[in-house]
This record gives structure tokens, sequence and C-alpha cells, in this order.
């Protein structure tokens, strides 16, 4: 297991930050995601990723509109400098609201839901070919996996026995405005992946270390496996948890000085 990570609350403040400067929206998902993102992308070599290296870890982050976050854990891991994260979501960056691999770390453009799984499918797929058993991850949203292309990808999976191949829920309940149940009620969520033969971990979503440790039992045990990382939406600020508006108002000036009062703390 990982034992050193990025400060969540640093994660959480860039998000703020570039969020506000661009007139970004997504905050509740951006926010919800973090230690899901951190725990990934602590497994991540970052000279591989630098160096386009064929062993490098692969992570394909199919709930695309958590960008924001994506590209705040790239910058606090040095893949990103300084005068990239400035950028985002601006003219002619590189850095849109929705994740793209013109960047460094990132394996696929996504944004319409529920076609990253597939994705990584086929990555780990090709990989296997080349007899390349390097890591292949993949962030989902709780309200993306009830689309049909999902499960046919998990079928898959199953099947073949992806021993690389590792799916985190960002399971934090709330579907764009909505509750995610009810939309279509899946619950529980973990009993759907193990009825398709998958090796099923359930934690706190924000406690980075029982993610870490989620993904590396799942690495030695020689099947594929899905990680439900139970969140909050908003997470981190008082006006922004479990408030579904968040997942699409921006920051004004208000709520951006209070952000940044209270992730001072």
């Amino acid at each position: 297991m990982k034992s050193n990570f990025i400060d969540p609350k640093k994660v959480r403040k860039t998000i703020v930050e570039i969020l506000y400067h661009s007139k970004g929206s997504h905050l509740g998902t951006n926010l919800s995601a973090v230690e899901s993102l951190i725990g990934m992308y602590s497994f991540v070599d970052k000279n591989k990723i630098l160096n386009n290296d064929e062993n490098r870890e692969r992570v394909i982050i199919s709930k695309g509109h958590c960008s924001a976050a994506t590209c705040s854990i790239l910058y606090h891991n040095g893949i990103l400098k300084s005068d990239e994260i400035k950028t985002y979501h601006k003219d002619n960056s590189k850095l849109a609201g929705h994740v793209s691999h013109a960047v460094n770390g990132i394996e696929h453009s996504t944004g319409a839901l529920g076609h990253g799984l597939s994705v990584a499918l086929g990555c780990a797929i090709g990989l296997r070919a080349r007899n390349n058993n390097s890591l292949v991850m993949t962030l989902c949203g709780d309200g993306e996996i009830q689309e049909g292309s999902i499960w046919e990808a998990i079928m898959l999976i199953s099947h073949l026995k992806l021993n690389n191949f590792i799916i985190i829920i960002d399971n934090n309940k709330i579907s764009s405005i909505t509750d995610t149940h009810k939309v279509i009620d899946m619950r529980p969520i973990k009993n759907r992946f193990i009825g398709f033969g998958l090796n099923v971990h359930e934690v706190n979503g924000h406690d980075v270390e029982k993610i870490q440790n989620s993904i590396s039992k799942i690495i030695n045990s020689n099947l594929p496996g899905v990680i439900i990382a139970n969140t909050i939406k908003g997470k981190g600020l008082s006006f922004s948890e479990n408030e579904p508006i968040w997942h699409y108002r921006n920051l004004s000036d208000e709520f951006y000085k209070k952000a940044i009062q209270e992730l001072d703390l």
C-alpha cells in the first residue's frame, strides 16, 4: 500500500481556484472524486507518463466532467506545470471542461457517459495481446453505470478475467440534479458487480488509505476488481455538500471567498 499521498484539501483548493477563474461548473462532482483520483494516481509512475512509456499505468476517466479534479491531481503530482493549470477551461487550452487525451496522464477524451469503461477494456485487451500486464484503472460515476454499455463491458471484463483491471465507482448518490436511485434504483450496487464475478470492495470514498489498500488487494487477487467509493457530492465545502445545484452552478465572488476561507482552515 502507498503510504504517502497528496493532501486532499490542497487538491480541493486548486479545483475551486481553476473553476472560479474559468467560470467552469461541475463543482460537486469534482469534489466528490478527489480521494479516488488521489488513490488511483498514487499507483501511477510519473516518469513513465511523461515519457509515454509503453509500460505506463493507464487511467481512463469515464466520468469525464470531473476534469478539474483530474487536472488538479496531475498538477499536484508534477505532471502538469503551474502555467498550464492556470489555463484550465480557457480559450486555446488543452485543459478542457471534460478530460482530454491531449493532456499527459489522461489516456482518452471522454464526456459522453458510459463510454470510458469500454475504452479501458479495449486498452487492457490490447495490452494483454502484447504480453504487457500494465495496470488499467477507470473512474466511473454512479449515475453513469445505468448505461447499458457499462454492463456489456463488465460481462467481458469478467469473462476474460482481466487481472490488471480496476474500476472505481464514485458513488456520490446524486445523478446530475436528482438522487441517482430515483432515475434507476440499482441498490445495493455491490451485489450487481458480485453477480458478475468481480472482486468487489466497498469503502469510504473520502479515505485515501482505504482506496489505496483496496487497489493493492485487487492487484494481488488475480481478478478484475471494482471499488465502490461511497462519497459526498460537493465534499469539503459547507455550501456544496449534497446540494445538487452545484452540478451546474458557477462560483460567484461570494462563494469563492467562502470556499477559500473554509479550505484554508
